[in-house]
């Protein structure tokens, strides 16, 4: 039986005040280091937290070049060509002649061209709010008294202790919450089980602010985890 791992983080994910909780699951058939030529498929999103504003196919397109960026930055440079599958198509046009499809066929060429895997992500990005019923605390303030002499010096200091209450008023609070799962497949077995994993969230208190801006950050993020976290 194949070993299976497991690993659970908590990174810090650029200069923003959040964190990511991230799992990371490798199957040990999998040997990163023996990668030289790595395929990202179109990324699959649902993003309802005001990103759909950016068009459809520029947002793809967005989506696939930070996918790529991504990991890209977990090589050394020149190290592993990373290519989207829009990109190895047109170099397919250059080698073989017969129409290339998304199915078997492309996937045969793509692993006779090198491309031993290939990745697969979702991002899912909303905003969700949560009622915060009333609450009041209670809690003690001292005030202090001085008592001074006919010279005006301080001979006692007096601690009275006086009880505050508190009261928060029911509020609604905000949430970004973005999620982004890549998985990496075996080109030779492009239909079965993928071979590493990785489930990568953020969710925090919206303050406003660019919402892409966590999609990029957790993508990117994603991606580079999936090939160098074990």
């Amino acid at each position: 039986m194949l070993k299976k791992v497991l690993v659970v983080m908590l990174l810090t994910v650029c200069a923003c005040a959040y964190a990511a909780d991230v799992e990371v699951w490798h199957d040990d058939s999998l040997k990163v280091s023996e990668l030289k030529k790595i395929l990202v498929m179109p990324v699959e999103s649902s993003l309802s937290a005001g990103s759909q504003l950016m068009p459809a196919k520029k947002l793809n397109a967005q989506l696939e070049a930070w996918a790529v960026e991504g990991v890209s930055s977990a090589f050394k440079k020149g190290r592993v060509t990373v290519k989207t599958r829009d990109a190895l198509l047109e170099d397919m046009k250059f080698i073989y002649s017969d129409n290339v499809t998304e199915g078997e066929l492309f996937f045969k060429r793509a692993a006779e061209m090198g491309y031993k895997a290939f990745v697969r992500a979702a991002v899912s990005q909303e905003f969700k709010t949560e009622h915060i019923p009333e609450s009041t605390r209670t809690y003690t303030e001292y005030k202090e008294i001085e008592k001074r002499d006919a010279k005006g010096r301080v001979i006692e200091v007096l601690r009275i202790p006086e009880e505050k209450t508190e009261i928060t008023p029911a509020h609604d609070v905000t949430y970004l919450y973005t999620v982004c799962e890549p998985r990496i497949y075996f080109t030779d077995d492009y239909s079965g089980d993928h071979v590493g994993a990785v489930n990568y969230k953020i969710y925090r208190e919206y303050m406003g602010g660019a919402v892409m801006k966590v999609v990029e950050n957790i993508l990117k993020g994603s991606m580079k985890t999936l090939f160098t976290q074990r």
